[in-house]
């Protein structure tokens, strides 16, 4: 008796484990079958609003790009993953500025709209901003002809809803604005997320979709027209261990595209068949092959609690690393740390991190809870 039921404790315990899974991943099979992306294409593509894509939350930038599942969260999340609201957040406010390389600087900010205490539904409304400051225009032939500038904005507008005890679903809606020199682009966006979170083990899972815009005007009308451009499917999880003050972070991102990697047609240890001469041939292994392609998919990060009101934070994105490293120059490239200050009421957040000759990212954010 006693052996089936610890046996019936064991397979309902699987089941629990597999429960998340399996909804991910028929959600991800849906969104490749619907979407249509074509796996085996390089990443890149015209990205008309690239500048405020990315997020200026010193969090999800301390942890390689993706902020953690579970835990406390804050409205600046909420731009990343709608999934991230709840209504525990309450009122709260929250803005946060990142100077990046080469000069460009971009800010955002956001707020919780208060709901029914027994509400199922969170709301939250931000915005994105950034630009570049003066550049100089040159003609064709490279002289200079005056200055320009390029900016872009984000309004952003995010829906959550718990319908379940352990699921909860976010939607978000953008409105892009961009303009480069005397020339304008306009579009709206679209990003979706599911989470599932386990109390008991004190992790979460969060299946994401976003990037998923569409140009309304282009900055030379015909030059595009209306369509999709390049969307991102990641799928992260998170923990907080029960008994040592850490919460770690894996996350797999570009799901829609297998292929990241840039074929080089000059170097022989990227490309499948390199002829040295007429007799050697130097050949990529297919493990060799699959296991970098699935490394640059990869995301890590991590927080340890120094105390009652201090965080220390560390990230590492592996193909910003390989994006941002050069042979005579690799430096710490992918590698981020950060800071976090909590009280009651504010929290103050800083992040920095190298990427080697364009320079280093440094980002600050302060969040204000009023009651």
């Amino acid at each position: 008796m006693e052996g089936n039921q610890l046996k019936i404790q064991s397979m309902n315990r699987l089941q629990g484990a597999w429960s998340p899974w399996i909804g991910m991943i028929a959600l991800f099979a849906l969104l490749v079958v619907t979407t249509g992306q074509p796996l085996g294409a390089q990443t890149g593509g015209h990205q008309v609003f690239g500048m405020v894509l990315h997020s200026s939350d010193p969090m999800t930038l301390s942890q390689g790009g993706f902020a953690p599942v579970w835990g406390t969260q804050s409205p600046l999340r909420s731009l990343s993953n709608p999934a991230l609201l709840e209504s525990g957040l309450g009122r709260s406010y929250a803005a946060a500025w990142v100077q990046r390389s080469a000069g460009l600087g971009q800010g955002e900010v956001a707020w919780v709209v208060p709901t029914p205490q027994e509400s199922r539904w969170t709301m939250a409304w931000g915005a994105r901003f950034s630009g570049t400051g003066s550049m100089a225009r040159t003609n064709p032939f490279g002289q200079m002809e005056g200055e320009h500038r390029a900016s872009e904005g984000a309004l952003i507008y995010s829906l959550a809803h718990r319908f379940s005890p352990r699921w909860n679903w976010g939607v978000q809606g953008r409105l892009y604005s961009s303009q480069l020199g005397g020339y304008a682009a306009w579009g709206g966006g679209l990003g979706l997320a599911l989470r599932y979170e386990d109390p008991e083990q004190r992790r979460a899972y969060a299946l994401l979709m976003d990037d998923l815009t569409l140009v309304f005007r282009d900055y030379l009308p015909g030059s595009l027209g209306q369509r999709l451009v390049p969307r991102r499917v990641s799928l992260i999880t998170t923990q907080a261990l029960a008994h040592l003050p850490l919460r770690w972070t894996l996350g797999l991102q570009h799901l829609e595209n297998w292929s990241l990697r840039y074929q080089d047609p000059n170097d022989p240890f990227q490309n499948r068949v390199f002829s040295l001469n007429d007799s050697d041939t130097l050949r990529e292994s297919a493990l060799s092959a699959v296991s970098q392609e699935l490394f640059l998919h990869l995301v890590l990060g991590a927080e340890i609690n120094l105390g009652k009101y201090l965080r220390f934070r560390t990230g590492y994105q592996a193909l910003s690393r390989a994006e941002w490293s050069f042979p005579e120059r690799t430096g710490g490239s992918g590698f981020r740390w950060g800071l976090a200050l909590e009280t009651k009421r504010i929290r103050m957040e800083f992040t920095t991190f190298p990427q080697t000759l364009a320079g280093r990212t440094s980002a600050f954010s302060l969040t204000f809870v009023p009651h």
